[in-house]
């Protein structure tokens, strides 16, 4: 059995708040730029991860575009492409 650091509340509308052990443990969690990700496994247990937020500038340049149309020739061929 895995040891309990802490325990919190479910309140109405099913919220809860991240208690100060693990806050203090997890000092780079900060509510501007991070989200939760839960999960279950296998044996139906809940499973919570914290992430960074994925911004816009952590994407920039992640796909490479070999298109060589500015941005108003492709906004006209968007629209060529959706009046078909």
């Amino acid at each position: 059995m895995e040891n309990i650091l802490a325990t919190t509340t479910l309140y109405k509308n099913y919220q809860l708040a991240i208690p100060k052990a693990i806050r203090t443990q997890f000092k780079e969690l900060d509510s501007t730029d991070t989200v939760i990700d839960w999960s279950i496994n296998q044996n139906n247990e809940i499973i919570i991860k914290p992430r960074k937020k994925v911004s816009l500038e952590d994407v920039i340049g992640i796909i490479e575009d070999d298109d060589s149309r500015n941005a108003v020739e492709l906004k006209r061929s968007l629209y060529k492409w959706a009046n078909y």
